[in-house]
């Protein structure tokens, strides 16, 4: 994935010794809501996807109280035009909770269900994992008319839609913008907080996690 590509430098470039102390910080962070990096693991490289959207469209740095990608224009990086054109590409991005409707040709149609609008991705190159049941995590990018999702993706259980679902309402309801976008925001990191608690703790029902007052502490 040409997108994947461009992030992944844009993730070297902001990991490199002089960012040395902000990374390990941010990774320290995103464990408290995500776990720890397990090479073995079978997530393994999904959990760094997820790191690498955070830490570089989520995360504010701590000297810029921005992310990473909105002053690539201060830094000393190089990108070709190709590669700028994509990360404004990425600055217009959508984050949030999407709910999967079907597969037509290499076409996916999804629904944000924050703006609660069907969207169509034309010729996606990701078209398996999806299912009706199962609302997910992503990143939609433009591209072109259409959008493209990005490498990142958190897949959460059926069982858990309904509550999902009243919960992306309450911030639906939210009048400010910008109070909107950070309880959206708020909203995911909980959810993926929840993923990962149901992962650590499978004997435990998803209902119980899934919850404003979970059995387990989230």
């Amino acid at each position: 994935m040409i997108t994947a590509d461009v992030i992944d430098n844009l993730l070297k470039y902001f990991t490199q010794e002089r960012y040395k102390s902000e990374v390990e910080a941010a990774k320290r962070e995103f464990a408290e809501h995500a776990g720890n990096f397990d090479q073995n693991a079978d997530d393994f490289e999904m959990k760094m996807a997820q790191f690498a959207d955070w830490y570089l469209f989520t995360r504010p740095h701590s000297e810029k109280n921005t992310p990473p990608l909105h002053f690539i224009e201060e830094t000393e990086i190089e990108l070709s035009n190709f590669e700028k054109e994509k990360v404004d590409g990425i600055k217009n991005s959508r984050h949030g909770i999407f709910e999967y409707i079907k597969t037509k040709g290499d076409d996916i149609y999804i629904k944000d269900l924050f703006l609660n609008e069907k969207l169509m991705i034309k010729g996606s190159q990701i078209s398996l994992g999806f299912t009706k049941e199962e609302l997910f995590e992503s990143r939609l990018i433009p591209n072109g008319e259409s959008f493209e999702f990005g490498p990142a993706f958190c897949f959460h259980p059926a069982a858990a839609t309904k509550y999902i679902l009243k919960e992306i309402k309450l911030v639906r309801k939210l009048k400010d913008a910008e109070a909107k976008k950070a309880q959206k925001e708020a909203l995911i990191i909980k959810l993926s907080r929840m993923k990962y608690k149901l992962q650590q703790y499978k004997h435990v029902k998803i209902t119980d996690i899934y919850s404003n007052n979970p059995k387990l502490k989230v």
